[in-house]
């Protein structure tokens, strides 16, 4: 879906966006407390802005966020490394937690 017009969308796309429009998770994420989790944002994204990222990683206890600086949507296209980097250290760090 990348470079084209966004007003341009398959039918499936957007059921699936008004499926994630209606759909609120947040009651539930207190519940993984514990787990280790990361959540990053793209300082620049227009659809996931990083106040929604950091509001994510508010609701999960223990979390950590993360800002991409100078990125936007689409961060694992445009910025493979720095997002791979982030990920490895986090199931680095993550690899000692056990169920």
């Amino acid at each position: 879906l990348f470079g084209h017009d966004l007003a341009d969308q398959p039918t499936a796309v957007k059921r699936q966006m008004r499926a994630m429009r209606a759909y609120d998770a947040t009651p539930r994420l207190g519940t993984l407390a514990g787990l280790p989790t990361l959540v990053a944002s793209g300082e620049h994204d227009p659809i996931a802005p990083p106040t929604l990222g950091q509001a994510l990683a508010g609701g999960i206890p223990g979390a950590r966020y993360v800002t991409l600086a100078g990125a936007s949507h689409g961060v694992t296209l445009t910025e493979p490394e720095l997002l791979n980097t982030l990920l490895r250290r986090h199931f680095t760090d993550a690899e000692s937690y056990r169920l």
